[in-house]
């Protein structure tokens, strides 16, 4: 290493992961078991970042067809919820390989060491999904157990890993051949590899309010859009009503919602009667709304959502009155949770780029408009072991590395890596501007006008930051995190402004 520099290291491998969450580790087993060497780089430490170990729900379910229950009937009944839920935008050819393989990939994760809660007999707990009565989803005993066996397979495995971020991939000739990669202590990596996965999660984070990390920027979705591959369903993304206070965020409890004047605005008025006065309307709104934590447009449970955020239209801020002392000095707001739009992807969770594989919530096909609780889960496992099997067999079979262009190896030499106490004042505002714009214009009352003055906002944001680098000569890593959260942001905004009807929680008010 040169004193005062950070060197360029070149690394290869048959397989490069992008992601350390469910998914990531899934396609890791899945190739290093098909005897390919892998590489997986996430943000942090493996078991650190992303919804697979989110704090808010201490855990997650999965549904999952175990047993016996894995037969013809159950099978298509599945099947028939899932395509209902997506409305027409599912793939049904991914949703069936979803279905059947759903049971041997829980039956894996028991296998590694993972546990499920169990009723008193000693047989699995299981639950229904938002969009579905069926009790099919088993449920993780706690965050703390799904960490250790993450952690523990994949050191098991040897599998190779890097903390750091994903910058660009790269391609020759059409094909996905590896990555650019900027490591935790801030050394530039090219990576060749035959084959890439992309299990980076979702982009909830690009909006004010949500209930992700803060990482979670969308960078998948920018960083196979630059490379050219194919986005769906980008429209669709699920919006929680929940509760905050300061920086406590949580999910709404739905079960109160019947409770008179539940939800008031700064006058003290109920807004529940304000905006649906008909009891038996109302009565039927709120059954609904408790059926499924998402918002949807496909039942009355969404005038419960629109009232909501209409007072927010109008600047009112609404306070939550619970049961409970401590329920006091919560604000009720719409929160962006998760995608079920992404990457194009086939059965072999192959993209419509060659060599460029992807799985879980960046990857889309599997769902639709709605999707049935539990079921994202179940695509990390079902897809994550495709990609990861299919993207070995890539490798195993290409004796050599795609050649890449001296152009593309010289691409950042120099790039300028500051302290993050040295990030410019002005790309913390450019960046807060995407957030407010997104939450403002895109959550759940969505407007051709509106969806509009958020494009050229973004597109003036986009200006402002281009500007700022030549300037300034930007942090590479925090240019290319806002850099990613505008391209996000526009692919969303674009979808949007295509579908001219109200769809799952893609819901149109241009009264």
């Amino acid at each position: 290493k040169i004193r005062g520099k950070k060197q360029m290291i070149t690394r290869k491998t048959d397989v490069l992961i992008i992601g350390g969450g469910a998914a990531g580790v899934r396609a890791a087993v899945a190739a290093r078991e098909s005897s390919a060497d892998v590489l997986l780089v996430a943000l942090n430490e493996i078991a650190e970042d992303g919804a697979t170990y989110s704090n808010i729900s201490r855990g997650w379910g999965i549904q999952a067809l175990l047993g016996k229950e894995r037969n013809g009937a159950d099978i298509d009944k599945f099947c028939r919820e899932i395509l209902k839920a997506g409305a027409g935008r599912c793939d049904p050819e991914l949703v069936r390989v979803l279905v059947e393989e759903s049971g041997p990939r829980v039956e894996d994760l028991i296998s590694y060491g993972m546990r499920f809660k169990k009723n008193s007999d000693g047989d699995f707990l299981r639950a229904p999904g938002c969009f579905s009565k069926q009790k099919r989803a088993f449920l993780t005993e706690n965050l703390e157990n799904i960490k250790q066996t993450f952690s523990a397979i994949l050191t098991k495995l040897a599998v190779k890993t890097i903390a750091g971020t994903v910058i660009d991939l790269i391609t020759s000739n059409g094909e996905c051949c590896g990555a650019w990669i900027i490591s935790k202590n801030g050394n530039i990596i090219l990576v060749r590899a035959k084959a890439v996965v992309l299990a980076s999660g979702g982009g909830a984070g690009i909006f004010k309010n949500h209930l992700v990390s803060n990482t979670a920027t969308g960078d998948g979705y920018a960083l196979a859009l630059n490379a050219g591959a194919i986005l769906i369903n980008m429209e669709f993304i699920q919006f929680m009503l929940g509760l905050k206070n300061n920086e406590t965020s949580l999910f709404l409890p739905l079960g109160e919602l019947s409770k008179s004047s539940i939800m008031q605005n700064s006058n003290g008025s109920d807004i529940l009667k304000n905006y649906i006065p008909d009891n038996r309307v109302r009565k039927t709104a709120i059954q609904l709304r408790q059926n499924h934590m998402p918002f949807s447009s496909s039942d009355a449970s969404m005038l419960i959502d629109i009232a909501v955020a209409k007072e927010y239209e109008n600047n009112n801020v609404l306070n939550w009155h619970g049961e409970n002392s401590t329920d006091y000095g919560f604000i009720i707001t719409h929160f962006a949770h998760a995608f079920n739009g992404g990457i194009k992807i086939n059965k072999n969770a192959e993209s419509t780029i060659p060599g460029l594989f992807a799985a879980g919530e960046v990857a889309a096909g599997p769902h639709g408009a709605d999707r049935i609780g539990g079921c994202m889960m179940t695509a990390t496992q079902v897809f994550g072991k495709r990609a990861g099997e299919y993207a070995a067999k890539r490798g195993n079979n290409l004796k050599y590395h795609l050649p890449i262009k001296t152009e593309n190896i010289n691409r950042f030499k120099g790039t300028r890596l500051l302290p993050d106490k040295n990030r410019s004042p002005s790309l913390k505002g450019i960046e807060n501007h995407i957030k407010l714009n997104m939450q403002k214009y895109v959550t759940i009352l969505r407007s051709e006008r509106g969806l509009k003055n958020a494009l050229d906002i973004l597109n003036k944001n986009e200006k402002s930051l281009h500007k700022l680098n030549s300037e300034k000569k930007l942090n590479t890593l925090n240019y290319t995190k806002i850099k990613n959260m505008l391209v996000t942001g526009k692919v969303i905004i674009k979808s949007a402004l295509k579908r001219k009807k109200s769809l799952g929680p893609h819901y149109i008010d241009d009264l």
